[in-house]
């Protein structure tokens, strides 16, 4: 028998910002990223804001944006796909079939 391991963005049934924090915690991209745990909005905005890496930047957006997060930028898919590592890339695609829109 073998066990399915839910991870907490996964789950409808938590707030949004705790799924969203989830879900940041499992890009590369963000590692040691300021405002991912607990989920804060403006602290990440500011912390991609400062980077020189699109991945990172990108990353960020689809977070910030996922949440509701006003920012003049716009996720750019074909941008972070270009710029994203293989694992993140993978993540993404992960996401994309179990995130409930």
């Amino acid at each position: 028998m073998s066990t399915v391991s839910i991870r907490a963005y996964e789950r409808n049934d938590l707030p949004l910002k705790e799924r969203i924090s989830s879900l940041a915690k499992r890009f590369a991209a963000l590692k040691n990223a300021h405002g991912i745990s607990p989920f804060d909005g403006d602290a990440l905005y500011e912390w991609i804001s400062q980077s020189s890496d699109i991945a990172t930047f990108q990353t960020g957006l689809l977070l910030l944006q996922l949440a509701g997060h006003e920012t003049q930028e716009r996720f750019d898919l074909l941008s972070a796909m270009s710029a994203w590592e293989e694992d993140d890339r993978q993540m993404f695609i992960n996401f994309l079939r179990i995130w409930d829109f």
